[in-house]
């Protein structure tokens, strides 16, 4: 197996999400998280083979780590150059490994700090519906776990949401389009932001995307 160039996997994750995710405002929270150091990057040079015990050691240092403010991270990112997995074998891995951890450390005591997302350059997704769009925001260079801190998000949930993410006038016409119930909560005004971006800019969105992806491939 060639050997993992991590400064460049870093680099074409850093590019990915400030040409994309920043760039189109897919994450309202991942500048912020940036400028401010609260977001960690690490690569794993694990294979199929040893992803499943590489990983949930991982996840298991992650949730110990220490609770004071300035040393928590809000996002970090597992990347995992080496992997080969198909998209749904890596989501199910990342499920297994997640709570496997989740377990670990409950047993020794710990509360669980973070909840993760499995994202992959294959997952599927469709753009009829704001859920089923999600794959596409995930598709990043290389198979990547995303671990959002479980405070942060139970913060920003409860937060009071700014009204440009969606008005009501919006929203109504949404439900009437897809003719079923969005709620008001964060997770779907978030996706229903993003739903609106991606039929605004659906060209801008695939090239970007399809650049990102490819450079990475070629690379």
């Amino acid at each position: 197996m060639p050997q993992v160039d991590r400064e460049k996997v870093l680099a074409e994750n850093a590019r990915w999400q400030a040409e994309l995710i920043e760039a189109f405002g897919i994450c309202p929270y991942a500048r912020r998280c940036r400028e401010e150091n609260r977001m960690m990057r690490d690569v794993l040079d694990a294979t199929d083979a040893d992803l499943p015990e590489v990983l949930t050691a991982a996840l298991v240092g992650l949730h110990r780590q220490p609770l004071r403010a300035e040393k928590q991270w809000e996002i970090a990112l597992i990347l995992c150059p080496a992997v080969t997995l198909d998209a749904g074998h890596f989501e199910r891995l990342v499920r297994q490994s997640s709570d496997q951890a989740v377990a670990q450390v409950r047993n020794e005591g710990v509360d669980p700090q973070f909840v993760a997302v499995a994202f992959h350059p294959q997952l599927a997704y469709a753009p009829t519906d704001p859920y089923k769009l999600l794959g596409f925001w995930r598709r990043s260079p290389h198979p990547t776990v995303q671990l959002v801190h479980l405070p942060t998000l139970n913060r920003l949930s409860s937060a009071h949401i700014p009204p440009k993410y969606v008005d009501p006038d919006d929203l109504t016409a949404v439900r009437a389009l897809l003719g079923q119930d969005i709620s008001g909560d964060l997770a779907d005004r978030i996706a229903l932001a993003n739903w609106r971006t991606y039929h605004a800019r659906t060209e801008e969105l695939l090239a970007k995307s399809a650049q990102l992806l490819t450079s990475s491939n070629d690379s």
